[in-house]
């Protein structure tokens, strides 16, 4: 059984990947060198951080009870490693995804879990979705770097080119239309099958058609 939790604090330790734990998107780089602090411990800190200001920074995917793969996002101005790229957004509100990871057996649900993320995303009013991707170019490249060719897979396209990193985006309207259309396409679909009728659409007070309708009073029978 496959189940996507919230990222909490206490799941930090559920992160997969070849570098996890990891704190290369929530650092800055010091030196050339990682902080002194236990990366859990730094993690924990920005995901409650993130949490009590933002919403959950991300999601843990469990298949079968166990981590399978994750998936990290937040405003860019909880993203301090963004300012080490040259296309670093310069809105801090832009939404970006962080990093996509899973285990090698599960490799599969990264498309879940971007999608996932672009449904957080909506929940929140974004309009967009934004990731820093990597090139054959790009040197030193580091693991939570996402791929241009998988961000081009799941619907990124390119917002500032770089050669080496340019900056991906998702337009999340898109994503709402292309909904409304398959659902619209259902529907007519639907239609055409004798004694199937599909759900009535719904009245701009929240109502359905059909309830409207059965709240009316029933006209006296004529003499």
């Amino acid at each position: 059984m496959r189940e996507l939790r919230p990222l909490t604090p206490d799941r930090v330790t559920d992160l997969v990947g070849g570098c996890a734990p990891c704190t290369f998107w929530q650092t800055v780089p010091h030196n050339g060198h990682s902080g002194p602090r236990e990366p859990l411990d730094l993690l924990a800190e920005w995901v409650e951080t993130v949490t009590s200001e933002w919403g959950s920074p991300g999601r843990v995917a469990y298949v079968d009870e166990q981590p399978a793969g994750h998936v990290l996002l937040a405003p860019a101005r909880y993203v301090p490693r963004l300012a080490a790229f040259p296309t670093s957004p310069s809105d801090p509100s832009t939404l970006m995804l962080v990093t996509v990871m899973t285990t090698p057996e599960q490799a599969g649900i990264r498309k879940t879990l971007v999608q996932t993320a672009a449904k957080d995303a909506l929940a929140h009013r974004a309009r967009s979705l934004e990731a820093v991707g990597a090139r054959p170019l790009a040197v030193s490249r580091h693991a939570c770097v996402l791929d241009v060719p998988f961000l081009e897979k799941v619907g990124f396209r390119v917002e500032r080119d770089h050669p080496a990193y340019p900056r991906m985006r998702i337009d999340l309207r898109t994503v709402v239309t292309l909904r409304d259309e398959v659902a619209e396409a259902l529907s007519r679909a639907l239609a055409r099958v004798p004694g199937v009728h599909p759900a009535p659409a719904p009245h701009p007070n929240g109502t359905s058609r059909a309830s409207v309708a059965d709240a009316r009073p029933e006209r006296p029978l004529s003499r």
